[in-house]
């Protein structure tokens, strides 16, 4: 017996506001049922969140219809658990899922509480629901639905609940969960222990998960594969996500696991340091570098997302980073569908350094010298410009008329040599109005770009960045 063991599908997700991202996640589950059909598999698993919102739209149920339907016309059980993303509010009995499942499209698992002690009960045609389901060649699946913090609880009474099955132990059992194991991933928090785990393990030849967005094996027996498709630019390192074929011989117990890398949209992510560029022409020769290095032809074939992120120190005033510039430069070499800048830079490293017994003048004059000085373009006539400032505020406070301000500006502009004239007569860049990502790790970063244009799909949903930074989705 062959089954196909996927999870978090997150199909309805328009992705940084992107028609195309949007309809990524169909295309993505769609390459995934082809691939089960080829294989002719017995049954296919899905260990959570089909969806990737509670509420979908009818592009979303008619995305994942005719994908299942597909699978049910080849004879081909899907067997499903309900994830985090799509159980229904508090106050709703019914999910999405449980819709599917009243079609026939799909079969969804998880115990049941009477008077608060669990029952596994058995999934027949005739009900529809049941905690687990017997296939042919003696193949049980048990699942249950995500819990999130009652996980440790719902797997000790799973402990207690599974000896009292009715008839013989299976010749293999599959138990699947939507859960995330503790130590995968850094700075989240999981909602089940390997301890939790483990005493399943006499019940159970295969565990197999889904939350979690990066793929991992633990001894041949916990099976987690990953999202197929990028939910998060975090999860670009992952390189093999995707979902696992299982060969099952289950008159000795055994199985055999071949990991499939998923189809997916190209993602690109690049790093520019900003500390070797004193002005912003010479940045945007670094960024042309840059580009002509890692947006070669083959690969802005693919039409990626690109992320590109800037660090350091600004060696310029931050007013002249042109975002958008930067932005339309990366999406023209990469012909990306959607690019995103991120300005990870940081203020100045200079610290305004003060001597004990400045006087209030002396004191005004350094510290205007040293915020002056932060524009290395400045660096050697600081002096002068602070000078200028100081003038020009005591003209104003002194009630002199506009015109005499603007003679003392002009004679310190004919003063200056004649690159530096045109450097001060050439007004800085405005800087980009696009908000800040709220969902970036670094809260102060802004953001410039998005999608390529386009409409979004109809009645698409999910155009917000829920999941983003977030791998166990």
């Amino acid at each position: 017996m062959r089954f196909l063991h996927a999870a978090d599908i997150h199909l309805g997700y328009q992705q940084y506001g992107s028609a195309e991202r949007y309809n990524d996640f169909a295309r993505a589950f769609g390459h995934l049922v082809d691939d089960a059909l080829a294989r002719r598999v017995d049954y296919l698993l899905l260990a959570g969140d089909l969806f990737h919102q509670r509420t979908i739209d009818p592009g979303t149920l008619l995305q994942a219809t005719y994908h299942l339907q597909r699978l049910r016309d080849a004879g081909i059980p899907v067997i499903a658990v309900e994830g985090n993303h799509e159980r229904p509010h508090y106050l709703e009995k019914l999910s999405w899922l449980d819709y599917l499942a009243e079609t026939g499209l799909l079969i969804v698992l998880t115990p049941a509480y009477h008077g608060g002690a669990m029952a596994l009960e058995r999934w027949t045609e005739q009900t529809r629901v049941g905690a687990y389901v017997d296939l042919a060649d003696g193949v049980r699946v048990i699942g249950a639905k995500y819990y999130g913090a009652a996980t440790g609880r719902v797997l000790q009474d799973l402990q207690r609940a599974l000896p009292d099955l009715p008839g013989e132990k299976p010749a293999y059992t599959v138990l699947m969960l939507h859960a995330g194991l503790e130590g995968i991933l850094d700075h989240y928090s999981a909602t089940v222990s390997r301890a939790q785990l483990e005493v399943l393990r006499p019940h159970a030849d295969y565990l197999a998960l889904g939350h979690i967005h990066k793929p991992f094996i633990q001894d041949d027996w916990i099976y987690n594969p990953g999202s197929i498709e990028t939910v998060s630019m975090t999860e670009v390192e992952w390189g093999d996500r995707g979902y696992f074929v299982v060969d099952v011989d289950s008159s000795a117990g055994r199985h055999r696991v071949t990991r499939v890398r998923s189809r997916r949209r190209a993602f690109e992510r690049h790093f520019l340091p900003v500390d070797r560029y004193d002005t912003p022409e010479e940045l945007l020769r670094g960024l042309e570098g840059l580009l002509a290095d890692k947006a070669p032809p083959e690969v802005a074939a693919s039409e990626p997302v690109v992320e590109l992120q800037l660090f350091g120190v600004l060696g310029f005033d931050r007013a002249e980073l042109d975002l958008a510039r930067l932005e339309a430069m990366t999406r023209e070499a990469f012909h990306a569908i959607v690019c995103r800048v991120r300005d990870a830079t940081e203020r100045s490293a200079f610290d305004i350094r003060l001597s004990d017994g400045m006087s209030r003048a002396e004191l005004e004059r350094h510290v205007l010298e040293e915020l002056i000085e932060r524009d290395v373009r400045r660096l050697h006539d600081s002096a002068a410009w602070a000078g200028l400032t100081i003038r020009l505020k005591q003209l104003a406070l002194s009630g002199r008329p506009p015109e005499e301000i603007l003679d003392e500006l002009r004679a310190f502009r004919d003063a200056l040599p004649e690159e530096a004239q045109l450097e001060a007569a050439t007004p800085p860049a405005a800087p980009s109005a696009s908000p800040p990502d709220v969902d970036s790790p670094v809260g102060a970063e802004t953001i410039a770009g998005g999608p390529s244009g386009g409409v979004a799909a109809e009645g698409a949903t999910g155009t917000g960045e829920a999941s983003e930074g977030g791998a166990g989705c």
